[in-house]
């Protein structure tokens, strides 16, 4: 065997490593992929939970939630602002959803699951205050899609 037959062997050999390598690089992105969008539902998931946790385990959050939202203008200043942030928590966790279904890669259809919650959720009278009052909060798009959701509930 001369130099040049080993060399060309040796690239043979070379080249069925760096395939080998790719290989098993695309199987570990592949796992790894599965496993962002696996955390990116739970972390949807968690944070819906943990509301729904809270007003379970607190009787004054229930009343208080659903005071505000039969009217918001019959609650004191600080009641008011505990319904403004527990509708804000819950329309954070909405926008969870909404932005792992976009920037995620999570199911388009776990965000279409969520939009009967947000129609519930804003067309109630406190609903509908705290997002006049407050969707400049959240990013112009969310926003834009929230305001059809509402829109296409209520024709």
């Amino acid at each position: 065997m001369n130099w040049e037959a080993a060399g060309a062997i040796g690239e043979i050999i070379g080249a069925l490593a760096v395939f080998a390598t790719l290989v098993y690089l695309a199987i570990q992105i592949r796992q790894n992929t599965r496993a962002v969008r696996a955390a990116a539902l739970d972390s949807s998931i968690q944070a819906a939970s943990l509301i729904r946790s809270d007003m379970f385990n607190s009787e004054e959050l229930t009343e208080l939630f659903l005071l505000g939202n039969e009217n918001p203008e019959n609650l004191d200043e600080v009641q008011r602002y505990r319904y403004r942030n527990l509708v804000a928590n819950m329309m954070w966790a909405l926008w969870n959803f909404y932005s792992q279904s976009r920037y995620a890669d999570l199911s388009q259809d776990r965000w279409e699951s969520q939009k009967y919650v947000v129609a519930r959720i804003l067309n109630s009278p406190g609903g509908a205050w705290y997002w006049k009052e407050f969707s400049r909060e959240f990013e112009d798009d969310f926003v834009k899609v929230v305001n059809q959701i509402v829109e296409d509930e209520n024709s």
